[in-house]
């Protein structure tokens, strides 16, 4: 979609309501979006409630991720306009050149583009539009690039804990087995004491050996040839204006918010928030401390029935299948005619994005879902 057509839509009708599907990358994108459009004058309202497509055919609406039902007042933002940028990247390009965009802009694109797995270590960078924003925000000292593991919490937590809490990329048998964790981190460092190695304790040049050693391992244990590359290269954020945060690790502030985002219904509708009302950051960071762990271990014991089609429990922690879809997305490893399930308290749902995945038409996929995009399934 051409910078005009999103230009030429926006004067048309001024006022439209932004309705992204739950990946966190359409949900960051409306929030970026509906940020810039509000500094700008423009009535926009923000749903999820997908609803609205079918029951207000007449009032326009902008999809982001979803199709439209009526091409003459909706207008869909959709991947696939690049295979290598997310949707959050490609609408932050477009918006700096139709109206600038600033260094949180920037950032919230790069939160996109490790969520949807486009930084490529091997080249050492992004593989789409979010590289030269990378490239900007390392000049401005917003970014720091580090040679570490892509671990989450390795920054501040040892490194056997960050091993067990990590979910994207999923590590069968570690993920959520911190028993595992600290034999394996006891064994190549060769430490009776595995929760004394941390990585930012680790001097890379000294350490080179262990840490190779240590991927081969987790390389060898899930066969996975391509898991080295998914753990290597990390990004520091540096924002003095939210000084409170500290220096954060963006893999794992990504992973906040896709845990946040999944423990109660209406938890989506925080996330595109959360670009105007950075405390919400503050918040998601400390629910996915307190959770993490148990919600590792959890979905530890249920992948292999989620890769399977089967619906997973979800207990106390996951009221919604969106971490399981993106545990299960970024490892290529969804059911491929079938959609992810969890039963609950309220029955059995899936989730809106799923039903468009395997193919339900969209009248009849917005027609089946509630207003927060959970879907009553069998």
């Amino acid at each position: 979609m051409s910078e005009k057509l999103l230009a030429d839509f926006i004067e048309k009708y001024k006022s439209f309501t932004i309705i992204p599907e739950t990946s966190l990358d359409s949900l960051l994108c409306a929030g970026v979006l509906f940020k810039k459009l509000v500094e700008h004058g423009f009535n926009v309202k923000l749903s999820i409630d997908s609803k609205i497509l079918i029951d207000y055919p007449e009032d326009p609406a902008l999809t982001i991720g979803l199709p439209t039902v009526n091409k003459d007042k909706q207008l869909a933002i959709l991947p696939g306009e690049d295979e290598n940028s997310s949707i959050t990247g490609l609408i932050v390009m477009k918006l700096d050149k139709l109206v600038g965009v600033d260094k949180w802009d920037k950032l919230v694109a790069i939160i996109a583009g490790l969520y949807r797995g486009f930084y490529d270590f091997k080249s050492g960078g992004f593989k789409g539009v979010e590289n030269t924003f990378l490239k900007d925000l390392i000049n401005e000292k917003t970014l720091t690039e580090v040679a570490g593991l892509r671990l989450w919490g390795s920054r501040r937590l040892n490194l056997a804990t960050a091993l067990s809490r990590t979910l994207m990329p999923f590590i069968p048998g570690i993920t959520g087995n911190i028993d595992k964790s600290l034999k394996i981190v006891s064994e190549v460092f060769k430490t009776t004491d595995p929760l004394s190695i941390k990585q930012k304790e680790l001097k890379m040049n000294e350490a080179k050996d262990s840490i190779l050693l240590f991927l081969k391992t987790l390389t060898e244990t899930t066969k996975d040839p391509q898991l080295a590359f998914k753990l290597l290269g990390d990004f520091y954020i540096n924002l003095p204006e939210q000084s409170v945060l500290g220096e954060i690790e963006a893999n794992e502030l990504m992973g906040s918010l896709v845990v946040l985002e999944s423990i109660c219904r209406e938890c989506p509708t925080y996330i595109p928030i959360s670009i105007i009302e950075k405390t919400i950051l503050l918040q998601s960071i400390a629910v996915y401390d307190e959770v993490i762990d148990d919600l590792s271990r959890q979905l530890s014991s249920q992948v292999d029935k989620a890769r399977k089609g089967e619906p997973i429990e979800g207990g106390k922690l996951i009221k919604r299948p969106d971490i399981v879809v993106d545990v299960l997305h970024y490892i290529n490893a969804l059911p491929r005619d079938r959609v992810v399930k969890v039963t609950g308290d309220q029955g059995t749902f899936t989730v809106l994005r799923e039903l468009i995945r395997v193919g339900v038409k969209p009248e009849e996929a917005y027609s089946q879902c509630e207003d927060d995009q959970l879907c009553p399934v069998k």
